[in-house]
């Protein structure tokens, strides 16, 4: 069972949580972009697999032509998890110390990884200092906070995030939830930016997600 997921950075992350809003209210790069392999639309419908590889042990249906979820293994093989096959690859990165890659759902949500640069020998205390001072240095407002959480291979905590967003009206608060997860070799940060008052409505899907991640 997923621990803490139900209570309830950087600075590119703090950019793309912002700009994954502004997405999943308008929806429902070019090829040196992806030969570069920093930057990848993924409105492109090319190059994901240099971002993204497949897994097939966490497929799920087991054994289905078919599966619903599909396994796949990102940030050249750090992490890996079961996702939704109904997700798009957005933007991606394999810059050195920090790479991430962003899905968009079209049950309008994003989900995000981004490895942070964090040493993985350091403490929580310094790691969730360096973290909440990174969010508030972005001008977000921290709502909840250092929640205990684990995947099926990595310990975390779980934060509640607030942003305002620009709007032709008039500003609007987006919120994520993101969580730090770590294991002897890195640390991530893992983000899901929502339109709605809460995940309820996907959280079957996302405990899927998060109890299959491994950080490897």
């Amino acid at each position: 069972m997923l621990r803490g997921w139900t209570s309830g950075g950087l600075r590119g992350a703090a950019i793309f949580a912002a700009a994954a809003v502004v997405a999943l209210v308008g929806c429902g790069g070019t090829s040196q972009a992806t030969r570069n392999r920093v930057f990848y639309d993924g409105s492109l419908g090319d190059g994901s697999p240099v971002f993204e590889r497949q897994y097939p042990r966490l497929n799920w249906p087991t054994n289905s032509p078919d599966p619903s979820f599909q396994g796949v293994s990102v940030l050249d093989g750090a992490v890996r998890f079961s996702r939704p096959r109904n997700w798009r690859i957005r933007s991606a990165s394999r810059r050195p110390g920090e790479p991430f890659i962003h899905y968009v759902s079209p049950n309008a949500y994003s989900f995000a990884v981004y490895q942070r640069r964090d040493p993985p020998g350091d403490s929580w205390k310094e790691v969730l200092h360096r973290y909440e001072a990174d969010v508030t240095a972005t001008g977000a407002r921290i709502i909840g906070q250092r929640v205990p959480m684990a995947t099926y291979w990595g310990q975390g905590r779980a934060y509640t995030i607030g942003r305002e967003v620009p709007a032709a009206k008039a500003p609007f608060e987006s919120h994520s939830r993101e969580m730090l997860i770590r294991s002897k070799q890195r640390i991530v940060l893992v983000q899901i930016v929502y339109q709605e008052a809460n995940l309820a409505a996907v959280d079957q899907e996302l405990l899927r997600v998060l109890e299959t991640m491994e950080v490897r």
